[in-house]
């Protein structure tokens, strides 16, 4: 007995220690962390609760003010949000109606920013303010749409549809509480509490978190109205976006059209966007174009009313064109999330901030592969080629065997074109590549692209022959099976102030921001991380496939320039 109580008075003294000698190692601070943590945010959230009885109590109404010292926590006070939203309902109506100095047009008409000192003026400075360090955006854009009233407010109230209606711009879309929710038939009166997260595909801009209230408003002429407006988080998450009275506004114009308007108006953190997308952030990149650009296309799409143009042997059905729909858009979604990083638990950045010298590296482990991992590689740079030019260079299939790897010198046809668009700018393709030595002409591409100033993308992808098939034959054939690693690019163009310029739309001068990204599958190390020389080598890769786009499209534009000069010559000549 004595021999095993002095063993065991030897182990306690070799594991004995001093609190201020030897401080606890990390790992087991950990739960005293949290329960100081948890301590802290159950401390903020009794602040922000007395703060709303005493204003309750002092009978002062609720306003949109933005500052810190008046914010107030009431995620469950039905009758403050039911006020709040009442505001912002108020305020978006005469935001949407306004055609006055409210709103200034940027050239060519693509969409309008808000005049800030006629909106302090008209709402007497209650909501103009900027927090300290802190943007506000805000524009207004209007679309018609080709596809009911009805159809889209279905879209827009429920949360798990909403992301489907804007592929790579909502990551996710999640409804955490419904206020109040109508029985009848309708959505008016309907008030429920959203988180939403949106993304430019760019490594150089980061995505933004934001949770509102939304609520639908009929109005008696048939006019209905969704107005969104963020409640005040208690951790004070909500300073990294915030959205002001904010929404869509939808006009019925017959049963299967419809003309919407939509103001994005927040105030937001954005120091986190590197210095080339700066002069962007006056409403391109997350402002109302880009949403009404997203849904007008989303609805051409919805609507199975493609233009298909089919070539050679493959046939694409009705049902064949809806699942190559969905691939595409799924295409987009893989490429844009990606880029960003999201969800954040899902990849491991391994090295840069995203520029030419410092590219963005993520990985996450593959689904279906035990040892391997998904690696996306994306960086962006700015080139000295219009918007609309790049896109069309990018675009021709004659060029692309010059900066195309897939391509590595082959010809490229054009087999199955389904345009949303009349003009053709807005199109998901199946090309095939011919005459290639080193690669099996059963290899195809699927691409997904779109053109606008508010982010103009080209997204592919190789796919089998015999996948393709499958895919737009009559067969039940499951989109979730499809393993789909995209390509793409993301296009902006470059512009020192929207309110400006010298009359000319945007797109048709000036430069381009470009985003390259591509997804490959790279063997893990045993403790789950990349080979070095895995990583120098993509590093390699992506550098040699910048010069190769860059020196391809300056040429070809030199090219097309010149023989826009010689043609102009040539008809003065015979004149």
């Amino acid at each position: 007995m004595l021999s095993d109580e002095n063993k065991k008075l030897k182990e306690a003294q070799r594991n004995m220690f001093c609190p201020t000698c030897d401080p606890l190692p990390q790992n087991q601070l950990s739960p005293d962390m949290q329960r100081l943590k948890e301590q802290n945010n159950w401390l903020k959230l009794e602040i922000s609760r007395l703060q709303a009885e005493t204003l309750q109590n002092s009978g002062q109404s609720f306003q949109l003010d933005s500052s810190a010292e008046n914010v107030v926590t009431r995620q469950n006070d039905i009758q403050m949000i039911a006020e709040l939203t009442h505001n912002a309902i108020v305020e978006f109506i005469i935001l949407s109606n306004s055609y006055g100095p409210l709103w200034l047009p940027v050239p060519g008409g693509s969409f309008e920013i808000l005049n800030k000192m006629a909106y302090a003026t008209q709402f007497d400075g209650k909501n103009s303010a900027d927090i300290t360090g802190f943007k506000t955006e805000a524009t207004r854009a209007g679309v018609v749409v080709m596809m009911g009233a009805k159809n889209i407010m279905d879209y827009l109230m429920d949360s798990e549809c909403y992301a489907s209606l804007c592929p790579g711009i909502l990551s996710s879309a999640k409804t955490i509480k419904a206020y109040k929710w109508p029985t009848n038939v309708g959505y008016d009166g309907a008030m429920h509490l959203m988180t939403i997260e949106t993304v430019f595909p760019s490594p150089l801009v980061p995505s933004r978190k934001c949770t509102f209230v939304r609520s639908c408003r009929e109005l008696q002429n048939g006019t209905t109205l969704i107005v969104d407006v963020s409640l005040d988080s208690s951790d004070g998450t909500f300073f990294k976006c915030r959205k002001m009275p904010s929404g869509v506004l939808i006009q019925p114009l017959d049963r299967n059209s419809c003309k919407i308007i939509v103001i994005e108006h927040v105030q937001v953190d954005d120091t986190g966007v590197q210095e080339l997308y700066q002069p962007c952030l006056s409403g391109l990149m997350f402002g109302a174009r880009r949403w009404v650009t997203s849904i007008a296309r989303q609805c051409l799409r919805l609507r199975d009313t493609f233009d298909v143009i089919t070539r050679n042997a493959l046939r694409a059905n009705s049902k064949g064109r809806k699942s190559l729909m969905k691939l595409a858009d799924g295409l987009l979604v893989s490429y844009s999330n990606s880029i960003a990083g999201i969800p954040d638990d899902a990849w491991t950045m391994v090295c840069g901030a995203g520029t030419e010298q410092d590219f963005k590296i993520a990985h996450r482990r593959s689904h279906d592969r035990t040892n391997t991992a998904v690696v996306s590689v994306s960086a962006s740079f700015q080139l000295p080629i219009p918007l609309r030019v790049t896109f069309d260079l990018l675009r021709n299939n004659t060029l692309r065997a010059e900066w195309d790897v897939l391509v590595k010198g082959g010809v490229v046809r054009e087999e199955v074109c389904v345009s949303s668009s009349i003009e053709a700018d807005d199109t998901v393709s199946i090309l095939h590549v011919k005459n290639i030595a080193e690669i099996s002409e059963t290899i195809m591409i699927l691409q997904n692209s779109s053109y606008d100033v508010s982010g103009s993308f080209i997204v592919y992808s190789p796919i089998d022959t015999q996948l393709m098939n499958k895919i737009l034959s009559p067969e039940d054939m499951a989109e979730s099976k499809v393993s789909l690693y995209p390509t793409g690019f993301s296009l902006l163009p470059v512009s020192e102030s929207a309110e400006g310029g010298n009359g000319i739309a945007l797109g048709k001068d000036g430069e381009t921001l470009v985003t390259v990204g591509f997804q490959i599958l790279l063997k893990l190390t045993r403790g789950n991380g990349l080979y070095p020389k895995a990583v120098a080598a993509t590093i390699a890769l992506m550098s040699e496939n910048i010069a190769t786009i860059k020196n391809s499209l300056i040429n070809n534009q030199s090219h097309v320039e010149c023989t826009r000069r010689k043609g102009r010559h040539n008809d003065s000549g015979r004149m």
